[in-house]
């Protein structure tokens, strides 16, 4: 499949990420606007592991509940210890019944309808939802093309591994770099990714 002009863009801006999409080819990205509470547990789950950790321990706990997507009401009755024994840690059971509480409460309402600043300050006020869990909802979720997460691990490791940044750089060299893929730094993310899952 050919490169779609984003792709081409990126290749023309970065020879360092050319070599890594062409390497990949074409990555068919389709934003998932729909059951976002399902994608924020989705999210919340795989901070700080693995992608095959977290996708196995959110496969487990749909499997638990009999379900294609998650929503608030497999939380509603469950305590924070009842979710841990999910597979999560205690941190992770929490956020995810504050999530409950919060869209049982129908106080959350559709997040693809609000600005940056808004959307923050809604997702911030979860419990254990920070920067980095935010990011990924606005390129997952919402389909925003041009974020990056410089505390994203694996993007700092494929960085890393492609001689882009050199290894135990400070976080703004990561920043700095990923400046030059704008207006597509979340395409330049999916193809970095792809090179460490």
């Amino acid at each position: 499949m050919k490169l779609s002009k984003k792709e081409e863009y990126l290749s023309e801006k970065d020879p360092k990420l050319k070599k890594i999409i062409d390497l990949n080819g074409h990555i068919v990205f389709k934003p998932k606007t729909e059951n976002q509470f399902d994608s924020l547990v989705s999210i919340v789950i795989s901070q700080f592991i693995s992608t095959k950790a977290s996708n196995s321990i959110y496969q487990k706990i749909k499997e638990h509940f009999e379900v294609e997507n998650l929503n608030e009401k497999h939380f509603q009755k469950l305590t924070i210890k009842d979710i841990k024994k999910l597979g999560l840690s205690t941190n992770k059971a929490k956020t995810i019944k504050n999530l409950s509480e919060i869209y049982l409460n129908k106080s959350m309402g559709d997040l693809t309808k609000l600005n940056n600043d808004k959307l923050n300050d809604k997702l911030s006020s979860v419990f254990g939802i920070g920067q980095w869990s935010i990011n990924m909802f606005e390129i997952f979720c919402i389909g925003n093309m041009d974020v990056f997460s410089s505390k994203d691990a694996g993007l700092r490791l494929a960085m890393n591994n492609s001689g882009m940044i050199k290894p135990d750089s400070n976080w703004e060299m990561y920043d700095k770099y990923a400046g030059k893929w704008s207006p597509y730094k979340s395409i330049a993310s999916l193809h970095l990714w792809k090179t460490v899952d």
